[in-house]
């Protein structure tokens, strides 16, 4: 990093000073039992949630770092972020869009270290229909770093030895994640389940294997709340009335459809005719579930969706 913005990394204290996050109006969540859940190599812990069951519904508290609050418009730090526009991840190492001080340290939610973050807080029925949600800024305090196959073994087995306490809490977090994907999957979300690869490298650096890395119930989890906290914010964003850009997907390319169905067919699956809505292209990529170009298929129809604007 060049020297200057290295300067203003480092005249950051390395500690949050409670007394003045709360004193700027932060709601103080240090009490509240949010953890982190990541893969076992990450460095860096970017989000948090907490969830309980209440009045017959749930509560859901989603946290990310407050990155904001340190990368101030003008700055060397925000000219520097610009200017590589993201973190790249490569197998072994991470090229991070900020000071260490800030991407591992004061903008990575840490287990029992005091951290200034965003919330999305939703209430929701027992269908999981948000009754009622608010954002705000926080001071939080994470009670634990998890890894994706600590909480799987904990909703399998019940067990997440040293911390049994948060059992519950995540056995409740899954519930709600289910309630949300029947919801999302009812309003016609299309459900890719598509392998993702990892490169292992020997101790020299150099990559030795390809290998696939499962997606575990505790992913789902994760994904089903953050994409909830998404919504309930870009939903303030309208109620505030405020500009902000939306990550919109077209519709499918219907050429690309019909030669994906054609194909379909061909392997003596059940796809009408016609251009597919998204619930029967959902209830096709159900029909592929173990079958023998299940990938292939899988791959042929991700390409026929339009890419993100």
């Amino acid at each position: 990093f060049p020297a200057e913005v290295m300067d203003e990394a480092d005249g950051f204290p390395l500690t949050v000073d409670a007394a003045a996050a709360l004193a700027e109006g932060r709601v103080d969540l240090r009490s509240t039992p949010l953890v982190t859940i990541d893969g076992e190599d990450a460095r860096d812990f970017d989000d948090a949630i907490y969830v309980e069951r209440k009045g017959g519904g749930f509560r859901l508290v989603v946290a990310i770092a407050d990155v904001a609050w340190y990368v101030r418009p003008g700055s060397a730090l925000d000219a520097e972020a610009r200017r590589r526009g993201t973190s790249v991840y490569l197998p072994g190492r991470v090229l991070p869009m900020l000071p260490e001080r800030l991407s591992n340290g004061l903008c990575s939610l840490r287990p029992d270290e005091d951290r200034l973050c965003l919330v999305a807080e939703l209430e929701l029925d027992g269908d999981g229909v948000v009754t009622a949600e608010k954002v705000f800024s926080g001071l939080m305090r994470s009670q634990a770093r998890l890894t994706y196959g600590e909480v799987q073994a904990a909703l399998d087995l019940g067990s997440l030895p040293g911390r049994e306490k948060l059992v519950p809490m995540l056995k409740d977090a899954w519930a709600l994640a289910e309630k949300f994907k029947k919801r999302r999957g009812a309003r016609g979300a299309i459900d890719f389940d598509l392998p993702e690869t990892k490169v292992e490298l020997d101790e020299a650096g150099a990559p030795v294997k390809l290998v696939r890395r499962e997606r575990l119930d505790s992913h789902r989890l994760v994904e089903e709340h953050m994409l909830a906290a998404n919504e309930s914010v870009a939903r303030w964003f309208r109620a505030q009335d405020l500009p902000v850009v939306n990550r919109f997907h077209g519709p499918p390319d219907e050429e690309k459809l019909e030669t994906f169905a054609k194909l379909a067919r061909a392997h003596g699956l059940n796809v009408a005719y016609g251009v597919p809505t998204s619930k029967e292209l959902d209830a096709l990529l159900k029909q592929l579930e173990g079958h023998a170009e299940q990938r292939a298929l899988n791959q042929l129809l991700l390409r026929s969706m339009m890419q993100a604007v």
